[in-house]
């Protein structure tokens, strides 16, 4: 991929913001990206930590590597359209007692923004986690990471994304955001009643 040099990376948190997954992904394989949310949001978190507030890395890069990454996630200027929108918030680095840093954060942009958090999945949450460990976060912001739900998904929901990415590629991408908007209608999280689960594979599978 392309190399990003860091100039600083050290862990922080942002109060007044909570991390949620309600940027649109394509369930059930990645239903949910992750997004920071201002605490007065109405958007429903499958699960709470116990303060309003969001742990993680504060990074300073030059402006071309922030370019880079914007890139990375889709927030450049040929993206007319981007999923996110970029946010200015007050970080606190950890262990200092000189006030908070003005940071760049990502926030779902409101056509991709969901009212709800999905579970993110295994692959997603795992790498949060392993972050987590690597910027020594708070031990109960690590547990709340270990905690939350992610999205189970059987063998042949794998493969049938895979065979429906390729043929999207084909397509030219046209038909992703309907799918995954159709997709939403009949999604429910893994930790959901058996019967609603159920229900929402078969339908899916349709």
């Amino acid at each position: 991929g392309t190399k990003i040099d860091v100039l600083s990376f050290e862990a922080a948190v942002v109060p007044n913001y909570r991390l949620a997954f309600n940027m649109r992904g394509f369930p059930p394989i990645e239903p949910g990206m992750g997004s920071l949310e201002p605490s007065g949001s109405k958007a429903r978190a499958l699960l709470k930590y116990k303060d309003e507030e969001c742990h993680g890395a504060l990074i300073k890069l030059t402006a071309e590597n922030y370019k880079k990454v914007m890139a990375s996630e889709g927030v450049s200027d040929d993206n007319v359209n981007p999923g996110y929108e970029e946010i200015i918030v007050d970080a606190y680095p950890y262990g200092r007692a000189n006030g908070p840093v003005k940071a760049v954060a990502l926030r779902a942009r409101p056509h991709a923004r969901l009212n709800f958090d999905p579970s993110p999945s295994a692959r997603y949450m795992d790498i949060l986690r392993e972050g987590a460990r690597e910027l020594n976060l708070k031990p109960c912001y690590q547990e709340f990471l270990e905690r939350h739900p992610v999205q189970e998904t059987t063998k042949w929901q794998r493969k049938y994304v895979v065979y429906n990415l390729v043929l999207n590629r084909l397509l030219g991408g046209k038909l992703l955001r309907m799918q995954s908007a159709l997709l939403f209608l009949f999604y429910v999280p893994s930790n959901a009643p058996t019967p609603a689960r159920l229900c929402s594979e078969l339908m899916i599978a349709l």
